[in-house]
């Protein structure tokens, strides 16, 4: 049947040769989607079959379970099955991609002549469709759990698995057509799961492309958008969908809706009231040699991933990461009750390191950066360690001095974190004249080539081994030198936590 002739169709017509039941048919008209747009989708509808452990959704015209299919060139490669109760799940081994992908691949989108709607959930995709915009994708798992208290919030009905950053793997697979693509409104819902989804998305696709919308009063969403004020409501919204700011001077109306400040817990409960770290923040750990810094910044990242579920990037160039980096990460977990601390390492932690016979790359501040950020879209890293400092090719510039070079490699680390909304903690070694001090007199002014690392830190933490062997373990001072935004993200201050040589942490 030609698609010209939808609106000769009746309902009956539809529900027989597009397999969408009747009840299903009556359910989308209340949501004000019409079925010339499930035609253009092929949305229909089935009947679930379990087979052992798995199971298959066949269509059935008079089907209870709702399919919406995830088109790849033209293939279904998954689909998302709403049966009743608003019970969501997806078919078995699906490819993790946006629902509606195929649209990605448009001319105008690489051009910048339309701008690329991301929406949170499929009904909100389809409410832009209705209103004949056909440049729209939906998410495949709806918006993360709420976070309380710094922990995941899930229901009996969230399909979402907080712990595996998978959950974002259609980014990674559908990069190469997003990259080119120039203008991307986020429009998911306006909650704060939405608000969290939104500032992920951000995150990886780019402030500088993204633009954000702002909804009638009593709507949350595009759908909602539509039900109550129609078709054009829904243009208008997207037509004045406003760039989330980069750099510039902004009137108040243009701010969009920025995350609140929340400050993390370190793992070790009395050093959270001197240092809550945040991000985007910009934190330098220096020390004397073999004061801890390196195993302490480890554990730190380490306990962090396992009480906020974030993912972290260590980029090191000067220990070996299997045994000696990966030791401490794998003791923290299972000290911390991670029943599988292998598959948890696996799943949360990604390491930058130079190939050791490649001698033709530069491993320069440029190289880390694409490094890191490679990192951020593929695996989602929240924070980035680099340890240490003087171990990167410092490649300074003509005319420029050793502390100039530092300044503008800080910024751009700086930038980097902003832009995708991480953690940058740098470990530094003191100069020589500051590794003569006593190891608590020490600061961020002694940290070689440079009073950069004091002036541009948001944290600033110095690790001095004060006590001697004592039942084969080591007192170390946790001093916090510099704290940003205080008292909400820390004060100045000292902890003392006692080192155990056999595991190579930190206890308190």
């Amino acid at each position: 049947m030609h698609k010209d002739s939808l609106s000769c169709v009746t309902t009956a017509d539809f529900h027989m040769e597009h397999g969408v039941s009747l009840e299903h048919l009556e359910w989308f008209q209340t949501r004000g989607i019409s079925e010339k747009t499930l035609h253009l989708t092929k949305i229909y509808s089935g009947r679930h079959q379990k087979t052992g452990d798995s199971f298959t959704v066949h269509p059935d015209p008079n089907g209870r379970v709702l399919v919406f299919p995830y088109f790849r060139h033209g293939e279904e490669v998954n689909a998302k099955y709403r049966a009743a109760g608003k019970k969501f799940y997806q078919k078995p081994n699906g490819l993790k991609t946006f629902w509606n992908a195929d649209v990605l691949e448009e001319p105008c989108l690489k051009d910048g002549s339309v701008s690329l709607v991301i929406t949170e959930g499929e009904m909100d995709a389809l409410a832009v469709l209705e209103c004949e915009y056909p440049y729209v994708v939906s998410v495949p798992d709806g918006a993360p759990p709420p976070v309380v208290n710094g922990n995941f919030q899930t229901t009996e009905t969230e399909d979402i698995d907080p712990e595996h950053d998978t959950k974002y793997g259609y980014i990674f697979n559908n990069w190469e057509a997003l990259k080119p693509i120039r203008r991307i409104i986020i429009a998911t819902d306006d909650d704060e799961p939405g608000r969290r989804l939104a500032e992920e998305l951000v995150r990886r696709l780019g402030r500088v492309r993204c633009q954000f919308v702002s909804y009638p009063v009593e709507c949350k969403d595009l759908n909602e958008v539509l039900i109550k004020y129609g078709k054009e409501k829904v243009n208008e919204v997207l037509r004045y969908a406003k760039p989330y700011p980069v750099s510039g001077v902004y009137t108040f109306s243009e701010l969009p809706p920025e995350p609140d400040l929340c400050p993390l817990k370190t793992g070790w409960g009395r050093l959270d009231q001197y240092l809550r770290p945040f991000y985007p923040a910009f934190m330098v750990v220096t020390g004397t040699a073999g004061s801890g810094k390196s195993t302490w910044v480890n554990q730190l990242v380490a306990q962090m991933s396992i009480l906020h579920g974030i993912s972290v990037g260590i980029a090191s160039f000067e220990m070996r990461i299997n045994p000696f980096v990966s030791e401490v990460l794998l003791n923290t977990a299972q000290d911390m009750g991670q029943s599988n601390p292998k598959d948890w390492l696996e799943d949360r932690f990604v390491f930058i390191a130079p190939e050791p016979a490649d001698i033709n790359n530069e491993f320069n501040i440029d190289w880390l950066i694409e490094k890191a950020e490679a990192a951020v879209v593929r695996y989602g890293i929240r924070i980035l360690v680099i340890d240490p400092w003087n171990e990167i090719e410092h490649a300074v510039r003509r005319l420029e001095n050793h502390s100039d070079y530092i300044g503008r490699a800080i910024r751009a680390l700086k930038r980097f974190g902003r832009e995708f909304d991480v953690l940058v903690i740098v470990v530094a070694h003191p100069a020589k004249y500051g590794a003569q001090k006593e190891p608590e007199d020490i600061t961020l002014y002694d940290v070689a080539d440079t009073a950069h690392f004091a002036n541009k830190a948001d944290f600033g933490v110095v690790i001095a081994r004060v006590g001697g062997e004592f039942a084969g373990n080591y007192v170390s001072n946790i001093m916090i030198k510099k704290v940003r935004y205080q008292p909400v993200t820390g004060n100045l201050g000292s902890v003392s936590l006692v080192y155990d040589p056999k595991t190579r942490t930190f206890g308190q």
